[in-house]
């Protein structure tokens, strides 16, 4: 999938941003019916995406903090 976390141009950051522009875009209402649905879709993916990277960052996290523990 383009765009996703494991690709280097991937950003958490540019991911919110893109969601907030679309969030931005849809509350105006001037948007035709089936741009809204794709804009939705859209922002939906970039918020799974986003649910995977920090889960996966928590996971690392809570390595990292067992290798600490391990080493006391």
């Amino acid at each position: 999938m383009p765009n996703s976390p494991a690709t280097d141009s991937w950003t958490y950051e540019a991911a919110i941003s893109e969601v907030e522009a679309i969030v931005t875009q849809l509350e105006t209402g001037e948007l035709p019916l089936a741009e809204v649905f794709e804009r939705f879709t859209q922002a939906v993916q970039q918020l799974k995406q986003c649910d995977t990277f920090l889960k996966d960052k928590q996971t690392q996290a809570k390595l990292l903090l067992e290798t600490l523990s391990d080493e006391r």
